[in-house]
């Protein structure tokens, strides 16, 4: 079954080259342009892995990630890809409960390890609580 991914961007640029390496790793890409977009389709769409940059207009990162781990309904991954680079800015994304961070610019081969890294210790920590 293929995971389903969503890509919290603001630049459309970015996203569509994220869409681009996912979908060749025949992963399922939603993007979306803003916080509230993003969270009403991870929803909807029972998404697998949040991808999530910091600096957009409106909600930021930081409080979409918040509101996404104070939903007991929703239970996924998050990574951050920021060009926040400031030891402050990942320690905070972590503290938030993120599961990774990744710096723009980022080579598109690190992008596709960290996100089957993450899905599959994602898969096996809910696995092992099934049994």
């Amino acid at each position: 079954m293929e995971k389903k991914v969503i890509f919290i961007e603001d630049e459309v640029d970015v996203r569509n080259a994220v869409k681009y390496i996912l979908e060749a790793e025949n992963y399922e890409f939603y993007g979306a342009a803003s916080g509230p977009e993003g969270i009403a389709k991870i929803t909807k769409y029972n998404i697998d892995l949040l991808l999530l940059d910091i600096m957009m207009p409106g909600m930021d990162g930081f409080e979409v990630c918040r509101a996404i781990k104070s939903e007991p309904s929703i239970d996924l991954p998050i990574i951050f890809i920021s060009a926040k680079t400031e030891a402050a800015d990942i320690a905070r994304g972590f503290a938030l409960g993120a599961d990774d961070y990744i710096i723009k610019p980022f080579e598109p081969n690190d992008l596709v390890i960290r996100v089957k890294r993450i899905l599959d210790k994602y898969d096996r920590k809910h696995n092992n609580h099934s049994v």
